[in-house]
């Protein structure tokens, strides 16, 4: 159940497999920096890919609206994570106390979006004593590679030619794990203070914007690792800044944007972790954190449709892990 709770709450359609195991705190066998190595390997493509899709589909137009008007959005985006992401190649030869069950040097294990599925057991080795478990296993994507997420969105008309949006997904709790996320945006359109440009059918503006998404997950407390209060607190915010021009016809229209993402995320291993030996009994207070980061130039290009209150887009932005993004638009309240 828990595993369909992180599925839900990180809005993945993926395949239901109860055997999937998304609990890597067994490393913590092998030392808390070598634990900490492994993983960052298996949780660096869902930072990156959340990172990536939480910069997506902020505007489908350089309009800025009139002041006060409003419109509500829901907003569809997916990251499609490359092959190589969904799994990971490790040296086990460069770890100490470890071996995989069956010999071997190298294994290929997933990450924590990759296959539910993995034969690789490991053996590790602490005061002379055997520790056996499984690899652990991802949440298993579609084909398609997608890493979808959804968001609600609101674009305020402010005076001065600008625009400020609001973006949110409450934070709510499943099965022991909970996820939210909130964002704002601000817009200048800088064409409407280029003389004579406001003839033209064309739109250019300045976006930023800044996202967080906070989520946590509580481990199951069973196996040769015990104690309490196990949990992953993870906390990721990304930066937006974009360039971008549109069309600014009725009904159908273009628009694109060149811009620049970065982000940070951090995961906090969090809680007492006791593990026993027939010689010792060591005991691991919140041991680690997972960081990761992400940084470069983006650029997007898509197409509206305006129904009387109601405005349809679909876009796509090519950047490290490149998104597409659907979004249906309302208008609240109409410029006066």
């Amino acid at each position: 159940m828990k595993k369909t709770g992180f599925l839900l709450l990180l809005l993945i359609g993926l395949k239901s497999d109860a055997q999937s195991d998304i609990d890597f705190k067994n490393y913590l066998i092998l030392g808390v920096e070598a634990a900490e190595d492994l993983a960052s390997l298996y949780l660096e493509p869902l930072s990156e890919g959340l990172l990536y899709g939480l910069t997506g589909a902020w505007n489908n137009t350089a309009e800025a609206k009139s002041a006060w008007a409003l419109d509500i959005s829901l907003v569809a985006n997916g990251s499609f994570v490359p092959n190589e992401k969904l799994s990971k190649q490790i040296d086990i030869s460069a770890i100490d106390n470890l071996e995989v069950l069956g010999g071997g040097t190298t294994v290929r294990i997933p990450t924590i979006l990759g296959s539910t599925e993995s034969e690789v057991t490991f053996v590790a080795t602490r005061d002379n004593e055997e520790f056996i478990f499984d690899a652990p296993t991802g949440i298993g994507l579609f084909s398609t590679n997608l890493l979808p997420n959804a968001f609600l969105q609101a674009n305020l008309g402010l005076p001065m030619n600008s625009e400020f949006s609001l973006r949110l997904f409450p934070k709510i709790s499943i099965d022991d794990v909970s996820l939210g996320v909130i964002g704002f945006g601000l817009k200048h359109e800088i064409s409407k203070s280029i003389p004579g440009f406001n003839n033209l059918p064309v739109a250019i503006s300045l976006f930023a914007a800044f996202t967080r998404l906070d989520a946590d997950y509580d481990f199951d407390t069973d196996g040769f690792v015990t104690g309490e209060s196990q949990s992953i607190d993870g906390s990721l915010n990304s930066w937006l800044f974009e360039a971008m021009a549109s069309t600014k016809f009725p009904v159908w229209n273009v628009y694109g944007g060149l811009g620049y993402v970065t982000g940070k995320s951090n995961y906090a291993v969090e809680g007492t972790y006791i593990i026993t030996t027939e010689e010792e009994t060591v005991q691991f207070e919140n041991p680690f954190d997972v960081q990761g980061d992400i940084a470069g130039l983006r650029g997007n290009f898509g197409g509206s449709v305006r129904m009387n209150r109601f405005k349809i887009s679909l876009d796509y932005t090519l950047q490290g892990f490149n998104n597409v993004a659907l979004g249906i638009n309302y208008n609240i309240i109409r410029a006066k």
